[in-house]
């Protein structure tokens, strides 16, 4: 049985990003610190945003799983010798919840899509990546894969479990937003880049 993240992707990683990722391995990895620290904070805004959903009680572990995996990101930072430091936001997450509807509920509906499809894109270059690293790399990669997976899970459930509808045509509009965007030419190289 397929993951999750398979079905809801309309698009692999194209080649070129794999090559490119492998050949800018301090970039892609600061640039990971950043998705994850990122993932967090959106995690917690949910929390603050929405406190008649209880949402607490799903996100605040989600947010708390995801900034152990910035450290741990740090963490492998220093033993390759790089640096963390600040970069440009690449325009992926920005497309997508640029597309998602100003008015409530849809908006929260989308947000929960958008995250669902950003973490499912993880854990697919995750997947992507994992044959061709080192054992170090190979091995962090492969236990970050696993929670992505359930974190793109994580998403979409809840979506069900407060509005208790299909949210699968929606999906398919941003899947295609999300496709369209990672198999274009993109001068800034990020974990979430294009071409």
């Amino acid at each position: 049985m397929p993951n999750t993240w398979e079905t809801i992707l309309s698009s692999p990683t194209p080649d070129a990003w794999v090559k490119k990722a492998l050949n800018s391995l301090e970039l892609l990895l600061i640039d990971h610190a950043h998705c994850e620290k990122k993932a967090a904070t959106t995690a917690i805004s949910l929390i603050h945003k929405y406190p008649h959903f209880n949402l607490a009680k799903t996100l605040s572990p989600l947010a708390r799983e995801e900034l152990l995996h910035f450290e741990q990101v740090i963490r492998i930072l220093n033993k390759f010798g790089y640096k963390y430091k600040n970069l440009q936001s690449g325009k992926y997450a920005r497309t997508l919840y640029d597309a998602c509807s100003s008015k409530e509920p849809e908006r929260l509906k989308d947000t929960f899509i958008v995250c669902s499809l950003i973490e499912a894109r993880s854990c697919e270059r995750f997947h992507a990546l994992i044959p061709h690293l080192s054992p170090v790399l190979r091995k962090f990669y492969s236990k970050l894969y696993e929670a992505e997976a359930r974190h793109c899970d994580l998403y979409l459930d809840l979506y069900t479990k407060i509005y208790d509808e299909d949210w699968s045509q929606r999906l398919a509009y941003f899947s295609s937003i999300e496709a369209e965007f990672i198999n274009k030419k993109d001068d800034l190289f990020r974990f979430h880049s294009g071409c």
